[in-house]
């Protein structure tokens, strides 16, 4: 099996992130059967990877383990096998726009490197493991559906005062089912019509969640909504938006209309309540659960000036052995007042790796919200019966790691990175140098071309003072 042993966000726009897995070095012998990894999250998706041998080659390809109909998921992605020697000896490959889809949910390359290549250049490393890093990019989940427009006249009112309702298949997105549904108001003439939208989760589960997306109705340009950033309880209903035009201006008379739906991001949240300016330790303190069912406890902290939390991974003992966990979390604070977006805590998003031990020490979390400003009778983070602050923590990024402590693994990638900043250094000051060279050789030209009317003008008042002699 090829571990999955260390990861790293790149915080780029292109939400670029890079799995490492260690290959079996038993892939370089004869007769091997295919070797793949377990299931690990990118872009709200499950994928795998899996390698394979041929006679001469080993090919290595990704994955969709969630595929769903009528979506597709174009991203980019590369795979590179990491040498021992040096960074520039590193063989790799790139896919880019690649599309995935229930029909083509694999994608990779046959000959990605050769096996004779792997033992003679000094790829094997020191555990007998081949390192292998797994890069993914830009991604993009677009549903496409297209839905029967009812008849005129027809209504079974499943909304208040709107007609048929218009629904989506099902499509996975964020490890969940979604629909989209759609409700025409037929109560009114055509002209005047107007249709509501809904978006809708469908497996359950006891968290909230935010969710990002973007939905276009008929041909490109006839209507868009731009990104629309909503909060769905556990029912895993959201709230429906009204568009004032009928789905027959939006389907210009066809019998289908065109449904396109880009889910952008979906976080799980869990909701804490806390008395920040209670004396009693209990009421400061809350418990929850993650999205993989693990403990975990968030402390208020009002000794300074500023308020500050501890979060506790209480759970911590659930680790397994040999392996370590990364979580990445954020924090917000609700604010009461209305159409107020939360505030977010000081240094977020945050992240940590967690390894089996009794007890965890917590992980100290800032917030700019000065003791002062809570303590003020109009504060509007906090509630006015009750006077408790509303906690949403958003669940980011959770995966397993095999390999917890620090490696010749590790030893590899820091060689890497002093070699290209050796690189890195050695350019610039070739780069210096060049520059100097041009400056000088534009000086000189400046000099030569400042010489030549000067010359011009001396010849020219010698041929004239020649003349007047004759």
């Amino acid at each position: 099996m090829a571990k999955l042993c260390r990861f790293v966000k790149l915080n780029d726009r292109f939400n670029a992130q890079v799995f490492t897995f260690m290959l079996p070095g038993r892939i370089l012998r004869e007769f091997t059967p295919d070797i793949y990894s377990k299931d690990f999250v990118y872009g709200y998706q499950r994928w795998n990877v899996s390698f394979v041998r041929t006679d001469r080659h080993i090919g290595a390809y990704l994955k969709l383990q969630t595929p769903s109909q009528g979506l597709r998921c174009r991203m980019d992605f590369s795979f590179t096998v990491v040498n021992r020697d040096h960074f520039t000896k590193n063989v790799s490959f790139i896919e880019k726009s690649c599309e995935f889809s229930p029909e083509a949910n694999v994608f990779g390359r046959k000959t990605f490197t050769e096996i004779d290549d792997l033992l003679k250049r000094n790829f094997l490393q020191e555990s007998g493991d081949l390192l292998v890093e797994v890069e993914m990019r830009n991604i993009h989940s677009i549903y496409e559906c297209f839905m029967r427009v009812p008849k005129d006249g027809g209504s079974t009112g499943s909304r208040h005062g709107y007609g048929d309702r218009m629904e989506s298949t099902y499509f996975m997105f964020g490890l969940s089912d979604w629909s989209i549904s759609l409700f025409p108001d037929n109560s009114v003439a055509e002209a005047d019509g107007s249709v509501e939208v809904q978006l809708q989760r469908h497996t359950s589960f006891d968290h909230i969640c935010y969710v990002r997306y973007r939905i276009i109705l008929g041909d490109e340009g006839t209507f868009d909504s731009g990104d629309l950033e909503q909060v769905l309880d556990a029912s895993g209903v959201g709230e429906p938006f009204t568009i004032g035009a009928s789905v027959h201006r939006l389907s210009r008379g066809r019998s289908t209309l065109r449904v396109k739906v880009e889910m952008i991001s979906v976080v799980s949240v869990s909701e804490l309540y806390l008395s920040v300016l209670t004396r009693n330790g209990n009421q400061s303190r809350a418990h929850c659960y993650d999205r993989d069912k693990q403990a975990w406890m968030l402390e208020a902290d009002t000794t300074g000036k500023y308020l500050t939390f501890r979060l506790y991974y209480t759970d911590i003992s659930h680790v397994p052995r040999k392996f370590s966990r990364y979580v990445g979390w954020n924090i917000r604070l609700v604010s009461k007042a209305t159409n107020s977006r939360p505030k977010r805590t000081l240094d977020g998003p945050h992240s940590k790796y967690y390894v089996q031990q009794e007890v965890d020490e917590g992980c100290v979390i800032r917030t700019d919200v000065s003791l002062e400003e809570l303590k003020e009778p109009e504060c509007p983070l906090l509630e006015a019966d009750e006077h408790k602050l509303t906690i949403h923590i958003e669940w980011m990024d959770s995966h397993l790691l095999v390999s917890p402590n620090y490696t010749n693994l590790d030893d590899v990638t820091r060689l890497h990175k002093h070699q290209m900043s050796r690189e890195i250094l050695a350019l610039q000051a070739e780069n210096y140098a060049l520059e100097k060279q041009l400056y000088s050789y534009q000086q000189s030209l400046a000099k030569n071309s400042a010489k030549e009317p000067s010359s011009r003008n001396t010849s020219r008042a010698n041929s004239y003072d020649a003349t007047n002699r004759l």
